[in-house]
């Protein structure tokens, strides 16, 4: 069987959300500390969260629900786990498919 015109045939698109990582790490901050999990790790996570969403160039896109998560790390350098946890819970509200209407989506190709 030749292949050779394989590289013609259309590829399929796949619609990604933005900030789904972030918004992962954050029901998973809110999940941790509710279950009295160290401030300090899940600061360090969401601050990883935050990097990784920037570096992939998603931050613009979700720019509300990135400024709640910031607010909520800063809240957890404070000791103020109470107040963070209301920050991701707003940040958590921001990034569910249900809010996510005026979303622009990303469209990559698989490979």
């Amino acid at each position: 069987m030749n292949t050779s015109h394989l590289g013609d045939a259309p590829r399929p698109v796949v619609s990604l959300a933005p900030g789904l990582r972030l918004r992962t790490e954050v029901g998973v901050a809110l999940h941790e500390l509710s279950q009295s999990a160290d401030a300090r790790i899940v600061h360090d996570n969401l601050r990883g969260a935050l990097a990784y969403t920037a570096a992939i160039g998603e931050t613009a896109m979700i720019a509300t629900a990135a400024e709640c998560v910031r607010l909520a790390v800063s809240r957890l350098d404070a000791g103020l786990v109470s107040p963070a946890c209301a920050a991701l819970t707003e940040a958590l509200r921001m990034l569910s498919p249900a809010q996510r209407q005026d979303a622009v989506p990303v469209l990559a190709p698989v490979l």
